[in-house]
This record gives structure tokens, C-alpha cells and sequence, in this order.
């Protein structure tokens, strides 16, 4: 149950996993043809801004990359991995246990869809191209759901696709990108949405203060740390 009586519904969370898991092996290529590399580059923006001797949680961390880079950078952090797909949990468990295999043990690897994830308390909670995936209502109720769960002073992060302000052939190629990603993931990963919601805005209404933002790929990707 998420504050104000709301409660978010199974039906309305990440596409079916088994599309996910149709992807998976391919996953990271698709990433970084699609934005020229900048689809990861832009989710370690502010690693360095995820405390130490500290707990995170990690929601749709697909195939781990962010994950390696974490643990490379914060060497005491304890991390807890969510992803509703067997596949990227698999690809995400290789990953770690090649380059980071001394570190595997300050990894929690879970499998499950975040409507039925039980959260606990974390100082950092990170969602990296992850609710885009949902209707604007259901990511108002994962960030009220975010904020119950995050401890005094604790550290939302948040990379994911926006529109660019500017106008003119910035944003209609924007529109036309997105439209096409949108169309892609829709026919592997029965993705029900088709809009990209307002994430900033859902966050801000939520009482949550932008600490650092920075933009990539003509603006079309986004960074943003909040407490």
C-alpha cells in the first residue's frame, strides 16, 4: 500500500518479463547504437554522489553495467538488484562475477516485478532508464513509494529519456526517436505504454529537491539526483 490509499496495480507495471528476456542478449548493443554510447555514459553522471558504507536499491538494472561501474566506484555499499527479468539478472550475475568477482557478495540479486518487490529502507534509490516504462499515474505512486522508503537524506537517482525545451528539429527528431524506441520495445516487450511521462514533474510534485541535473544527447537524456 503506497500513502494516500493507493495501491499499484499488477496490471499496470513493467512489460512482461519474458519480453525482456527475449532481449536480454542483445540489450546493451541496442543501447548503444541507439544513442551513440550515450544511453550509459549518461546513468554515471553522479556515481560519485552515491554515498559509502550505505544501502541501495536498484530497480530494472538490466544488464548490470551500471552495477559494475557502482561497485568500482563505492567500494563498501551494500546493493540490492531488481529486475522483473530472469535473463538480465542472469547477464547481470555474469557480469559481476567476471569483473567484479570479490565484490559479489555486496550484491542481493532479485527477481521480481516491483509491485510485488517488499521494500525495505535504503539511502539511495536508483532508476536507470526504468519508469519510462510506466503511465505517468503509476510512476506518481512508485515515487511516493520511493519516498517512504528512503531514508533521512537519502539519495533518489534517476536517469531516463526527456523532452528536450528547445524547439525546431531538436525536438521533432527527439519525438521521432522516442516514438521509434517506443514502437520497438511495444512489439518485444509488450509494453503497454505509449507516452513518455512527465518524470521531473511527478518527482518535484512529491517534495523532493533537484540537487544536480545534466543533459545528454542534444537533451534528450537525463540525469537527476534528488533528496
Amino acid at each position: 500500500m503506497i500513502p494516500g490509499g493507493n495501491t499499484l496495480k499488477e496490471t499496470a507495471v513493467v512489460p512482461a518479463a519474458t519480453g525482456y528476456d527475449r532481449i536480454a542478449f542483445i540489450y546493451d548493443i541496442i543501447a548503444g547504437i541507439a544513442s551513440f554510447d550515450q544511453i550509459n555514459k549518461s546513468q554515471l553522471a553522479f556515481l560519485s554522489s552515491i554515498p559509502t558504507q550505505s544501502t541501495c536499491l536498484i530497480l530494472g538494472g538490466g544488464t548490470g553495467y551500471f552495477l559494475q561501474k557502482l561497485l568500482e566506484q563505492n567500494a563498501t555499499i551494500q546493493v540490492t538488484y531488481v529486475d522483473a527479468s530472469q535473463k538480465m539478472i542472469e547477464f547481470a550475475q555474469k557480469r559481476i562475477a567476471e569483473k567484479k568477482p570479490y565484490d559479489a557478495h555486496r550484491v542481493t540479486f532479485v527477481c521480481k516485478q516491483v509491485n510485488v518487490f517488499e521494500f525495505d529502507t535504503y539511502d539511495s534509490i536508483v532508476c536507470n532508464y526504468f519508469l519510462d516504462l510506466f503511465e505517468e499515474a503509476d510512476v506518481t505512486m512508485l515515487i511516493k513509494k520511493f519516498k517512504k522508503h528512503l531514508k533521512k537524506d537519502g539519495i533518489l537517482y534517476i536517469t531516463d529519456f526527456t523532452m528536450p525545451i528547445r524547439t525546431g528539429i531538436i525536438e521533432w527528431s527527439a519525438k521521432a526517436g522516442l516514438k521509434v524506441l517506443y514502437w520497438f520495445f511495444k512489439r518485444t516487450t509488450s509494453l503497454s505504454n505509449n507516452q513518455l511521462p512527465d518524470i521531473e514533474s511527478v518527482v518535484l510534485k512529491q517534495d523532493f529537491i533537484k540537487l544536480h541535473s545534466a543533459d545528454f544527447f542534444k537533451g534528450i537524456l537525463r540525469c537527476s539526483l534528488y533528496r
